[in-house]
């Protein structure tokens, strides 16, 4: 008996093979929200207001590292054979402090998304995937596995990267611990050709 695993979905985990300058620290604190936040929200983790965070020069050779992992990306998971060249687009920071959460979620207009952890404890921090769509019907599993789990969570640390396709949905559970956890996302698109002009499917992105 054999069984064949197929259409996965990848979930891309790397390490930053370096340690942050303070200059890049201390922009990364700069961006960080203050003051309270309204009884509404006092359970959502923080975001910063500037979307395009690797576009500015403090945090320049950040996002060239963050880019090599991201054609290593397509070189490894997505292979394709078209004229094109991937891209980060927006950026932003995530500030999650004890107890505060961030709801189930996807990426849209992004091909890939990323996360990158600046600071992170792996005794406490974690992403959360879930399989798209519903269970017809709901079984109770004695274990789980690839084929029966409806989510997966991966722990994560400081100087982790994670890639994944920006249609996974995925959330931030109410995070334990005391430390501050700081995430950097970001989306991915690309530049370049699909198609061919002669079936008339060419399609042409600057």
């Amino acid at each position: 008996m054999e069984i064949h695993e197929i259409f996965p979905q990848p979930v891309y985990q790397s390490k930053l093979e370096r340690e942050l300058t303070k200059s890049e620290l201390n922009a990364m604190d700069k961006f960080r929200p203050r003051g309270p936040l309204p009884k509404t929200l006092r359970y959502s983790t923080r975001q910063s207001k500037e979307h395009y965070v690797l576009e500015t020069k403090e945090l320049k050779n950040l996002k060239e590292d963050l880019n090599k992992m991201v054609v290593d990306y397509f070189e490894k998971v997505v292979c394709t054979s078209n004229s094109i060249f991937p891209h980060i687009t927006q950026s932003w920071l995530n500030y999650t402090e004890s107890q505060q959460f961030l709801h189930r979620h996807c990426h849209q207009n992004s091909f890939v998304s990323g996360v990158f952890y600046p600071s992170a404890d792996k005794k406490f921090d974690k992403i959360k995937f879930f399989r798209e769509g519903y269970e017809r019907l709901q079984l109770q599993h004695e274990k789980y596995n690839l084929y029966n789990s409806t989510s997966w969570t991966f722990p994560v640390e400081t100087g982790d990267v994670v890639l994944f396709p920006s249609h996974l949905i995925h959330e931030v559970s109410h995070k334990k611990g005391t430390n501050l956890r700081v995430s950097l996302a970001f989306n991915v698109f690309f530049k370049g050709q699909l198609g061919s002009n002669a079936s008339l499917t060419e399609l042409v992105l600057i």
